[in-house]
């Protein structure tokens, strides 16, 4: 061997490769034999030094999957006289299984007929292990992300897309090997969901910014069949080790329902669900607002404080559906005559207000006018009822000597009661002395008229039935106070209410109905003993009967009925209420079992020692409690696990339109499910017709209350 030689074959040993020389026997491979070099005999198994094997001996040494592969290869190429690389694994002694590559010519001695393939050989099974593992992680990357619900695309540096997994398949609509090498922009356009403004792509800001970045919280995607849906997505570099960054990672999401009912829970936090006006809390913002800038800039608003004339005519008359229609159209028409700087709401029941921004008083008074007119103007038909309304404004001025919301709240408010007090359907502008004078005329009008009832007993109980839903049979009544005037006229509790709370006289009221109540217990179930209360001097005085002695003075079994009887905030704040509960009890032979006192969900949160203390107490004689409003404050489930109640009242607002209000239908459902667990009973009320009826039904309330089911009526004829 010459020096050329002796460096060659250095060299390929040192590259790892061995000399790989066959013969061709009459043009056939097979009959040939293979020359070995002692590098090339240890790859395939052999001893490691020169070698010559025919080769049918080596082609037993070759993997039986891969023998016809190979003597196809090398025979083809013999056949053209051409060269061929190939691939193959041989089967050691011992069993392990190693891959080689050969790259070969075909060389002809006499110029025409091959007699010699001469190559080189190298063992590359490393390298296949390596590749295999690779792929093997690229499949169960593949595998992983197409079992994953948000859609994930890759780009390239420039943002051609390279892999998407199926969900990205399918939130996109497309197929991900059309999708492969386009722009990321034509598979996932990303466009403003308020404008459809086209968006920067969130994939071009992570590569523009070399890191991870969030698209906008009002982002939709263009799906390839026209549809639009809301993401939510981020975009991440994919860097190399060396930390340059070859392209990106697009994670997305669709959020269209979560997004459209955050915008409905928005929008219920801010509007009137009946009306679609601002509600209370909105239009005091809005106040907020306008008063700042009076401070800040002098200027001036107007404060517009609307209560509806005859507005009760109607509810009583036709009912509250026909109520409710009369407001969804007079708050329609009153909108549409709004200036747009102009905000309207509703703040309860029939009251309305209007925030006139940036708008003198004389100005104010004209656009109170033209409001007035224009109630005034409006008819209302209900089926063969027509009806006419009118409308008491009062207004007061929002300037920079404004002291609070509350204030022009409460200025705006009296102002509208001084207009209903001169004869209703006028707009009386608020001044100081009008305030005083009103307070003091309500003030002395209802602590008399109050005081008065109470000496000639002119308050009255009514019922109205609780309906069970679910098999029970319990006949169930909530018991109602009305106040009846001198000329004979019924008051209901609205219109007093208020004052009795706001001059602490609620405490007084609910003694009056817990005792009154009692009192028709014992009388409709034929009591003949009398009670045990002594007369002094013209007045009843209670015997203190201590608890355990009021089972003791009952002298018969009492009817089946049990009565709801409400309890004020104040009166839970008293410490000898329960003692005269005990008393009435006693004295009337009244089994507690027949008693439920409905607290109302503000009034517990606002007093809950008080009402912890004494629901326990009252409930250890057998009362029950049942919860009333429930659901309309912030943390109302918190609540129940520290108020032991047997009922909750769901809050009418969210039963009344419950069949056409689906947020409304998922609340009371929550309600509903979480009381079940709890093992608590719950009360649907404003149940005013058959499909609402219906909705409560399938929702699993088990009592319901309302026109649908009983209207109210006298306490006596409720038991007839």
């Amino acid at each position: 061997m010459d020096d050329h030689e002796l460096r060659s074959l250095m060299a390929i040993e040192a590259a790892g490769m061995a000399i790989w020389d066959s013969t061709v026997v009459n043009g056939q491979i097979d009959e040939g034999t293979i020359q070995w070099s002692a590098r090339g005999a240890a790859m395939v198994g052999l001893p490691a030094q020169e070698t010559l094997q025919p080769f049918t001996q080596f082609l037993a040494l070759v993997h039986e999957d891969d023998r016809d592969e190979l003597l196809d290869t090398m025979q083809m190429a013999v056949d053209a006289r051409a060269e061929y690389h190939l691939g193959y694994r041989v089967r050691l002694a011992e069993g392990t299984v190693r891959w080689l590559h050969a790259d070969a010519k075909v060389l002809c001695g006499d110029g025409r007929h091959p007699d010699r393939t001469l190559g080189l050989i190298r063992d590359v099974t490393g390298m296949v292990e390596h590749e295999r593992l690779v792929n093997e992680r690229e499949r169960m990357a593949e595998v992983t992300l197409d079992c994953i619900g948000d859609g994930v695309i890759t780009t390239d540096c420039h943002g051609a897309i390279r892999f998407m997994n199926r969900a990205a398949e399918q939130l996109t609509g497309w197929p991900r090997q059309r999708a492969a090498g386009r722009d990321v922009n034509e598979v996932m356009p990303l466009v403003d969901e308020v404008d459809d403004t086209p968006l920067e792509h969130v994939a071009y800001k992570c590569l523009l910014r070399r890191e991870t970045v969030g698209i906008s919280s009002h982002a939709a995607m263009l799906t390839r069949d026209g549809r639009r849906i809301a993401v939510e997505d981020t975009a991440a570099p994919i860097r190399v080790n060396s930390g340059g960054i070859v392209g990106a990672v697009v994670v997305f999401r669709d959020v269209t329902h979560q997004r459209a009912l955050s915008s409905q829970l928005s929008w219920h936090a801010s509007h009137d669900v009946l009306t679609g006006l601002f509600n209370r809390r909105e239009f005091e913002l809005h106040i907020s607002h306008a008063l700042h800038v009076s401070k800040q800039d002098n200027h001036t608003h107007a404060l517009l404080y609307i209560d509806l004339d005859r507005f009760k005519l109607v509810n009583d008359t036709a009912g509250h559906a026909a109520g409710d229609a009369l407001l969804q159209i007079l708050a329609k028409q009153l909108q549409e005559r709004m200036r747009e700087s102009d905000v309207l709401a509703r703040l309860g029941g029939d009251e309305l207000g209007v925030l006139l921004g940036y708008c003198r008083m004389d100005q104010a008074r004209r656009i109170a006018e033209e409001i007035r007119q224009l109630v005034k103007d409006f008819r209302f038909v209900w089926d063969v009822h027509s009806f006419d309304i009118g409308a008491s404004i009062g207004m007061a001025e929002i300037s920079a000597d404004s002291t609070s919301v509350s204030d022009l709240m409460i200025a705006a408010d009296e102002a509208c009661y001084l207009a209903k007090d001169q004869g209703r359907n006028r707009v009386h502008v608020y001044s100081p002395n009008d305030a005083a004078i009103t307070r003091r005329h309500s003030e002395m009008m209802w602590v008399a008229t109050l005081n008065d009832a109470m000496q000639q007993d002119l308050f009255t109980l009514y019922s109205m039935p609780i309906a069970p839903l679910r098999g029970n049979h319990m006949k169930h009544e909530e018991v109602l106070v009305r106040l009846t005037d001198e000329g004979g006229d019924v008051i209901r509790p609205d219109r007093f209410i208020p004052a009795a709370e706001r001059y602490h006289m609620m405490p007084m009221l609910d003694r009056w109905v817990i005792r009154a109540v009692c009192r028709h217990i014992a009388y409709s179930v034929g009591s003949q003993s009398q009670p045990v209360r002594e007369e002094q001097h013209g007045r009843n005085t209670e015997t203190e009967v201590p608890v355990s002695g009021i089972f003791s003075v009952l002298a018969q079994e009492v009817g089946p009925t049990l009565y709801s009887v409400n309890l004020s905030g104040a009166s839970m704040s008293d410490d000898a209420l329960y003692q005269f509960i005990v008393s009435e009890f006693a004295v009337n032979r009244v089994d507690p079992a027949q008693i439920c006192f409905e607290i109302t969900e503000t009034a517990a949160i606002r007093n809950l020692l008080k009402a912890q203390d004494l629901i326990s107490q009252l409930k250890l004689i057998g009362c029950r409690f049942s919860l009333d409003d429930f659901g309309s404050g912030l943390s109302s489930f918190g609540y129940l696990k520290t108020l032991p109640v047997d009922f909750l009242k769901i809050d009418g607002s969210f039963v009344r339109d419950i069949a056409s209000n689906p947020v409304h239908r998922a609340m009371v459902e929550s309600i509903q499910k979480v009381a079940q667990v709890i093992g608590i009973q719950t009360i649907a009320e404003f149940v005013e017709d058959a499909s609402t009826l219906e909705v409560i039904s399938e929702i699993g309330i088990d009592f319901a209350q309302g026109y649908a089911v009983g209207r109210e009526r006298a306490l006596d004829s409720a038991d007839t």
